[in-house]
């Protein structure tokens, strides 16, 4: 059954339809992407599923006691705790187990020489104790700070009080309360946004263990590619679904495409004969045969062209400047705040060609490296040279380049005035803007418009080394398309930070990787690197286990080793009945010193026997599970 389904669901917004038609559901354990250009309702169905918004026609039902988990920006967080608390907080089922099982250890004290109210209270204890165990309760905290630790926070974060915190941090927090809830069905927004890469890899590895069903909606596609396993598309008012990950689900779109347009082809032939039959007959002798088909024609239904987002043009880059061989140089370089040392003794150097991308972790010093070779910052040691010719284009996070006043059309034609309009009209296309988008005022354009703007006039003053920071940032799957079939057409010399990895692995052929160690050159694609640092984390957690693995001498002729073995079972099996007999000693013993009026009559006393008393149990039962397994070895 569907934890959530929506039958023939529209939205409006005053006069404005977002959604329309929509008949969907999500079920238990499924793990789904949900993607669409900005502005095609993905924030609306997150809300509907959440009962936040309601639904203008259709149906939306939820699986009865349906817990949701939603990432939102304006969660509840209690600026007095700190960071681990705040987390822990999560955690409310246990928290009431907790509760519980002081509320019985408080009962057991009054119940003192009443043995008949002192077997049902430890009956209560027993089970609550069960439920505890079940729920996590000797693990939870662990768990808290495994999950802090990998969205990024260090062990000196976790006393912080949540008032200190960063926007950023805080929502690395919700994040990190949402993940350690119960929820049924998770609704992540965009969840690696504020993310570094390696908390994001850490973040896709939980995500795919997770039992709970996730709705994710990403313009990550590399991050989709690992963690969903069906793609949901919000496209003209309506939802297509799409079976696997990204990559899977764009290849079955466009074989759906290509269906769709041998159907409308094959239609059109069809009709075009018909209507030719029709003018040539319509007048002659077989005029009822032409008004029959006529008749068919009027009662067809006719199919739509499928819209396709064909490739536009290349770019013409025939007037930018060619540089020298060698671009940009770093020797000995440094760079330092105070007693922080962001990186030191960086020797590189980029060619001609090169595409280079910048990955590590926030704060390493990724933007301070970009803000050094275009000017804006100055190294703490060390040289940076250009090489001959070079002229930089640089995007920065803030696109400081762009004039808030005008419209989209002058901007771009500021860069160079004696373009005709249909020129520039040509280039804003390739970047998304089209039709009365030209005229739109810069200021009131949404972040990620003015992130395609700032580009499309980088582009257009020809640099002939483009130097990215983030630039993806703030924008949807379509526009990150465009983006890079710009940057496709581009002859030169490129350096981007980005933590899109997919971005990544179509533009750069060479990595420079900030990390704790120091900053690393890689040469090949992000994905050839993160398999490389796969390789080497399996062979380090290989050779730690042989180390673990005691060396064997070599046997003697003659030597059987299962005797041996078989001997060494029977000991391991005579040792465990020993054991046993020895918990059941002490499980016997507390049951005695329970049953004494003068145990409760200190509640430190009845806490600590009543809880020896249920871990003895439970050691008693691991002891026969392990005594079992053993003595069938020896049977076969």
């Amino acid at each position: 059954m569907p934890l959530i389904s929506l039958h023939k669901v529209t939205k409006f917004y005053g006069a404005q339809c977002v959604l329309q038609g929509i008949s969907w559901g999500i079920d238990p354990g499924q793990h789904v992407g949900l993607i669409g250009t900005n502005g095609t309702g993905k924030t609306t169905m997150l809300q509907l599923i959440t009962g936040d918004l309601s639904s203008d026609e259709g149906e939306i039902s939820r699986r009865r006691d349906l817990r949701v988990g939603y990432l939102t920006q304006d969660a509840h967080l209690t600026s007095t705790n700190s960071v681990l608390d705040e987390a822990l907080s999560s955690f409310e089922r246990i928290h009431e187990l907790e509760r519980q099982l002081r509320e019985t250890e408080a009962a057991l004290e009054k119940a003192k020489g009443d043995t008949e109210e002192t077997e049902r209270r430890l009956g209560q204890y027993g089970r609550l104790e069960e439920a505890y165990e079940r729920a996590g309760g000797y693990t939870y905290q662990h768990r808290a700070q495994t999950v802090l630790h990998g969205l990024g926070f260090k062990e000196d974060d976790l006393p912080l009080p949540v008032r200190v915190l960063s926007g950023g941090q805080k929502t690395r927090l919700r994040l990190g309360k949402l993940l350690l809830g119960d929820a049924d069905l998770l609704l992540l927004d965009e969840p690696e946004s504020h993310l570094d890469v390696a908390a994001t890899e850490w973040l896709e590895e939980y995500v795919t263990d997770h039992p709970a069903a996730i709705l994710i909606v990403s313009h990550d596609r590399y991050f989709l590619d690992r963690t969903v396993n069906r793609i949901a598309e919000l496209e003209d008012l309506g939802l297509q679904n799409f079976p696997g990950n990204y990559t899977r689900a764009m290849e079955v779109k466009a074989e759906r495409l290509k269906a769709q347009q041998r159907e409308y082809d094959q239609q059109q032939a069809f009709i075009q004969e018909r209507e030719e039959f029709i003018r040539r007959t319509i007048e002659g002798v077989k005029t009822k045969q032409a008004q029959g088909r006529r008749s068919h024609l009027a009662r067809l239904k006719r199919l739509e062209k499928p819209w396709t987002r064909q490739r536009t043009a290349s770019l013409n880059f025939g007037s930018m400047k060619r540089s020298g061989r060698d671009v940009l140089m770093l020797e000995d370089l440094s760079k330092s705040y105070g007693t922080r040392t962001l990186f030191s003794d960086l020797n590189f150097i980029q060619h001609l060609g090169d595409r280079v991308g910048l990955i590590g972790y926030n704060g390493a010093g990724k933007t301070t490296l970009l803000r050094m070779i275009v000017g804006q910052e100055t190294p703490s040691t060390g040289t940076i040279r250009l090489g001959t010719g070079v002229g930089i284009g640089y995007y920065d996070q803030e696109r400081a380049s762009l004039t808030g006043d005008r419209s989209v059309l002058n901007e771009l034609w500021s860069v160079k005035p004696a373009m005709n309009e249909g020129a520039v009209r040509n280039l804003l296309g390739r970047f998304l803007f089209r039709g009365d988008d030209v005229f739109k005022q810069v200021g009131l354009l949404s972040g990620g418009e003015q992130g395609r703007l700032a580009l499309a006039k980088l582009i257009l003053e020809e640099p002939n080394f483009l130097v990215l920071d983030e630039p993806t940032n703030h924008l949807d799957i379509l526009s990150r398309q465009a983006l890079e079939q710009a940057l496709a057409d581009y002859p030169g010399t490129l350096m981007v930070a980005s933590h899109d990895r997919y971005f990544l692995d179509q533009m750069v052929n060479a990595l420079l990787v900030f990390e704790q160690e120091g900053v690393s050159h890689w040469a090949g694609t992000y994905s050839e690197y993160r398999a490389f640092k796969e390789e080497q984390r399996r062979a380090a957690a290989k050779e730690k286990e042989r180390e673990k693995t005691p060396r064997r001498k070599r046997a003697p002729a003659g030597y059987d080793p299962r005797k041996k073995e078989r001997k060494e079972q029977r000991m391991m099996a005579e040792a465990l009945e020993a054991a046993i007999r020895n918990k059941e000693a002490e499980i016997a013993r507390l049951e005695g010193d329970l049953g004494e009026e003068g145990t409760f009559s200190d509640h430190e006393t009845v806490s600590r026997v009543g809880n020896a008393y249920v871990r003895a149990r439970q050691e008693l039962e691991d002891l026969y599970v392990e005594w079992e397994v053993v003595t069938m070895e020896l049977e076969e």
